[in-house]
C-alpha cells in the first residue's frame, strides 16, 4: 500500500509538470534539466492556450516574441524579453493572439523559499554599463528574494561586459537565456548561443562579447546558503 501511495505521488507531480495547450500551435517540450530546474519551451503559432495547472513548483517565464500574455491578469502584456514569476500552486495560462509564431521558456524550479518574490520596479533598477564615460549597455535587476534573482542584460555592438557571481555565503547555479546570437565566456571556457537558448552553469565569471549587433540575455542565479 505504501508503495502504490509513493507511486500515486510520484505520477501527481509529473502531471503537474504537463503543459495542458489548446488553440493552435501550442506544443512544448524539455529542453534543459539539472537539479535545480527543469525547462520546457512552448511554442505559440497563432491563437493559443496552454494551462499550467496548480503545481508544487514555482515558475519563471520568459518571452520570446510579442502578443504572449498571462492569465489571470492583463493578456497579451509582455514584450519580447520580458520574465515574469509565478508561485507555485497557482493555476495560471499562457495565451497567445493572432500574432507573429512566437515561444515561451518555462523554468519550474525545483526547491521551493518561504521568502517573497520582490520585483524591482523605478529608475534604481537600471544601472547603465559605462567605458570611458561612454554608456556601452545596461543591466537590469528584474526580482529576487535573496535565494532566486533574476536580471535582464544588454550589450550595445562591440561591447564586453565581465560579470562575477561569486558568493561567500553559499553556492549558486546560474541560468543564462540568450534572447539575441551571442558568444559568452563561463570561467574561460567560450560558447555560442542561438537565441532562446538556455545554458546553466556553476560558473563564477560570465562574460559576454556583442561583436557586431547588439545582444540581450538573461540571467537567472539561484544561491543555496551554506548549512
Amino acid at each position: 500500500m505504501k508503495g502504490l501511495v509513493a507511486l500515486t505521488f510520484v505520477l501527481m507531480g509529473i502531471a503537474f509538470a504537463q503543459v495542458q495547450t489548446g488553440g493552435l500551435g501550442g506544443e512544448s517540450k524539455t529542453i534543459e534539466e539539472n537539479g535545480y530546474y527543469s525547462v520546457q519551451r512552448l511554442e505559440l503559432a497563432g491563437a493559443t492556450r496552454a494551462l499550467l495547472p496548480p503545481r508544487p513548483t514555482d515558475t519563471i517565464v520568459v518571452a520570446l516574441g510579442t502578443g504572449i500574455g498571462i492569465e489571470p491578469g492583463k493578456a497579451a502584456s509582455l514584450d519580447d524579453g520580458d520574465v515574469r514569476f509565478l508561485p507555485r500552486s497557482k493555476e495560471a495560462s499562457i495565451v497567445h493572439g493572432d500574432e507573429p509564431p512566437a515561444q515561451a521558456v518555462l523554468i519550474d524550479l525545483k526547491k521551493h523559499w518561504e521568502d517573497e518574490i520582490q520585483p524591482c520596479h523605478g529608475p534604481q533598477c537600471n544601472h547603465a554599463i559605462r567605458v570611458g564615460g561612454m554608456e556601452i549597455g545596461q543591466s537590469t535587476s528584474l526580482f529576487t528574494n535573496g535565494f532566486v534573482t533574476a536580471y535582464r542584460d544588454r550589450m550595445d555592438a562591440g561591447g564586453t561586459l565581465s560579470t562575477s557571481y561569486y558568493s561567500k555565503s553559499g553556492t549558486h547555479h546560474l541560468m543564462v537565456i540568450a534572447l539575441d546570437d551571442l558568444h559568452a565566456n563561463f570561467d574561460g571556457a567560450g560558447k555560442e548561443l542561438k537565441r532562446g537558448q538556455v545554458f546553466g552553469t556553476d560558473a563564477n565569471e560570465v562574460e559576454v562579447d556583442a561583436g557586431a549587433h547588439a545582444v540581450r540575455w538573461i540571467v537567472i542565479r539561484i544561491e543555496t546558503p551554506k548549512q
